[in-house]
């Protein structure tokens, strides 16, 4: 035998909506007839209106207190830059360095001509702050004899270099390759 589920009276259904009209009604009717513009900063309690609940543009420069916004508040390229300020000293920071460093090679054509030189020159600008030289090809009868700055001593702007074939021999094909580390100083 199945149990019987009996169905709620009539009076029992008007009594649970009378209930609930009885309890949700009255807020619901307080909700609506809440006057225009009565609500403001004292009935507001702390921190009750976020972000997402101001429409765009209700706050303007007039509402915003001087002083209390913060650079974290803009975005990029918001807050104008401000004049350019005074040069500063050197300091302890020394003299201005190096830079636009560029290495100038030049290479002799691989023969047996005995003996080769070769200036390597700078950019204008730059001076030589160093370099070196070496032989290729046939070079166990070469030697370098010359590799160094050439220009005025302050400020050289060249590298130069010299090699010859030494001993008694057959002569071979050799070349000489030079290399000047060049730099703009200050």
């Amino acid at each position: 035998m199945h149990p019987s589920i009996r169905r709620p009276s009539p009076a029992l259904i008007v009594a649970c909506i009378a209930l609930l009209l009885a309890l949700g009604g009255t807020s619901y009717a307080t909700i609506l007839s809440v006057p225009k513009n009565s609500v403001g900063t004292p009935q507001l309690k702390r921190n009750a209106v976020k972000a997402a609940k101001i429409a765009p543009n209700a706050v303007r420069t007039g509402h915003v207190l001087d002083g209390s916004l913060l650079v974290a508040d803009f975005k990029a390229g918001q807050i104008p830059q401000g004049p350019k300020g005074d040069k500063g000293d050197k300091g302890d920071k020394g003299d201005p360095g190096t830079s636009r460093y560029q290495v100038v090679t030049l290479t002799s054509p691989s023969n047996s001509a005995t003996p080769k030189s070769l200036i390597a020159n700078c950019p204008a600008g730059k001076v030589a702050a160093g370099g070196g030289a070496r032989v290729f090809g046939a070079f166990s009868q070469t030697a370098i004899w010359l590799s160094g700055p050439d220009g005025p001593p302050a400020a050289p702007t060249q590298w130069r270099a010299a090699a010859q074939e030494v001993g008694a021999g057959q002569p071979g094909n050799w070349g000489l390759r030079v290399d000047a580390f060049c730099m703009a100083v200050g």
